[in-house]
């Protein structure tokens, strides 16, 4: 498969993945919760997800498919810029415990779900 055909699966997913995420920001909003409840879940469900795809071992068996889901869906998903503009805020707000909650749970919730992730991709793909 040619680059420019793996691009296009890139794009395509990634404006799947940032729909998504619009939406679910949306619905956190609609729902009176602070924006950073759709960001954390969004970034979070996408850690496990993206373990998930390296433990099947998707990249190096199914390229085109990762390249859509992973890279693309994944990728367009998952914010680091929302979340920096949200620490910003939070921080400004002079809001510092739930700055450290939501970093806290951003980065190590994320790290720890990526794991998991990796774990049952390993053992689905085993």
């Amino acid at each position: 498969m040619n680059g420019l055909w793996l691009a296009g699966l890139v794009g395509i997913g990634g404006s799947i993945g940032a729909l998504i995420r619009y939406g679910i920001g949306r619905l956190a909003v609609n729902k009176r919760k602070p924006g950073y409840y759709g960001t954390l879940f969004v970034n979070l469900a996408g850690s496990l997800l993206i373990g998930v795809f390296i433990g099947l071992q998707l990249e190096l068996e199914h390229g085109p498919q990762y390249a859509f889901a992973g890279i693309g869906v994944l990728g367009g998903l998952t914010t680091y810029s929302t979340l920096n503009v949200q620490k910003a805020t939070l921080y400004g707000n002079g809001d510092q415990k739930t700055l450290a909650w939501y970093l806290a749970a951003t980065y190590l919730g994320g790290f720890a779900l990526t794991g998991l992730g990796v774990g049952l991709g390993y053992y689905i793909h085993t």
